[in-house]
């Protein structure tokens, strides 16, 4: 008896070394299989610094996550995670349902715009356009996500080629979305619920609230935007690189109403200029063509602009399939006469579109479906070819 005690003793020993060797060793094993995950990005190269697994939540956090475009900017990655969560989401365990939630801690997300010379000088592209994102993010996290979260992200804009260089960005961006897989069975249309702020260069607010059912395979959703008071000339090396003008003076807001039903979207988006000034002659009489560009364009605001609000807007018009988005011109072009001359657009959504508002989409019809109504149209053909013969005969019968 005391032998076989003393065997299941060592038994157990064994056991609880090689689960504390495991525990020890998993950080190890988790980081091996992150990088490899990251190896295997087309035309993008990632790594991570570290990895802390944590039992008792369910959880693990990957350190540093950088990634960096192959043949790209060697010191600035497309994408760079400080910190990243990934976790059971316990309140839908008590639902019945096993999913897993994802935390974003202060993410940089880096837009390069930008061309290489022949001399192979410049910087490339860096648009992560090339590569579906999803597929990494659902390597890493083993279970189907519910709730996704962005705290204190930024995303950056830059474009090296230009004079003068364009640097832009979106601080502060705090996203939260819930309920995307749907755990808690609810009976919407909409089961899922978004929602973002953000601040940007010039001192502008982004809001976007949205509620979507991202389990279709073209996602229905309801969105509503706002960004306001962007203090225009905070972006005049953006202006001065594209459009070859400097604002003086002016603020930004655009408001937007968006909605999708199987595939066919309603909405628009409204743009609102207010208190542009274009030219100052005391800074650009060095510079005359500029100078002549911009008297044009301060002349073409001045016209269509809303002189008791002094504000230039329109609104653009979105219908069509979410494949072919058309903007029609003419209303466009009306709404910027109407707001100069009939009525000045309101600075807020004008709460018109929601997801009761819009028609679905045509369903193409399938190759049983075209076929049967082939046979249809053929048999009806038939009948009154049958028909007409034999009143012909009653007519005449002396036909055959």
């Amino acid at each position: 008896m005391r032998w076989k005690g003393n065997t299941k003793l060592k038994i157990f020993v064994v056991f609880i070394v090689l689960l504390v060797a495991f525990r020890v060793a998993l950080p190890y094993i988790v980081t091996r299989y992150v990088n490899k995950v990251l190896s295997e990005l087309e035309g993008y190269r990632g790594q991570i610094y570290d990895v802390d697994i944590q039992l008792i939540r369910g959880a693990y956090q990957i350190d540093s996550l950088k990634v960096f475009k192959i043949d790209g900017n060697n010191e600035i990655p497309f994408v760079d995670i400080p910190l990243m969560d990934l976790a059971v989401e316990w309140p839908a365990i008590f639902k019945g349902k096993l999913v897993g939630e994802i935390k974003f801690d202060k993410p940089v997300l880096n837009f390069i715009s930008g061309k290489k010379t022949s001399e192979g000088e410049g910087t490339s592209e860096q648009t992560g356009a090339d590569v579906d994102w999803t597929e990494p993010i659902k390597k890493l996290m083993p279970l189907q996500i519910n709730k996704l979260t962005i705290d204190e992200g930024k995303v950056v804009f830059y474009d090296f080629s230009t004079k003068p260089k364009v640097d832009l960005s979106m601080d502060n961006v705090y996203l939260i979305a819930e309920n995307l897989n749907n755990a808690k069975e609810q009976d919407d249309l909409l089961p899922s619920k978004v929602f973002m702020r953000a601040t940007s260069i010039g001192g502008g607010n982004l809001e976007l609230n949205m509620r979507i059912n991202v389990l279709k395979q073209i996602p229905d959703l309801d969105m509503d935007m706002k960004f306001e008071n962007v203090n225009l000339p905070a972006l005049n090396d953006f202006f001065e690189a594209y459009a070859k003008i400097d604002v003086e003076k002016g603020d930004f807001n655009l408001y937007s109403e968006v909605a999708v039903k199987e595939g066919n979207i309603n909405g628009y988006v409204k743009p609102l200029l207010n208190n542009l000034k274009v030219v100052d002659w005391k800074e650009d009489k060095d510079k005359p063509v500029q100078l002549v560009w911009e008297s044009i364009a301060g002349v073409l605001v001045e016209v269509f602009e809303n002189q008791p609000k002094n504000q230039f807007a329109t609104r653009v018009p979105l219908k069509g399939n979410v494949s072919d988005i058309q903007s029609p011109f003419w209303p466009a072009l009306w709404n910027i006469f109407r707001n100069a001359f009939v009525e000045a657009f309101a600075r807020s959504t004008d709460d018109t579109i929601n997801i009761s508002t819009t028609a679905p989409a045509a369903r193409e019809k399938s190759k049983k479906e075209i076929r049967k109504e082939k046979r249809e149209r053929k048999k009806n053909e038939r009948k009154e070819r049958r028909a007409s013969r034999k009143e012909k005969r009653k007519a005449d019968p002396s036909q055959p």
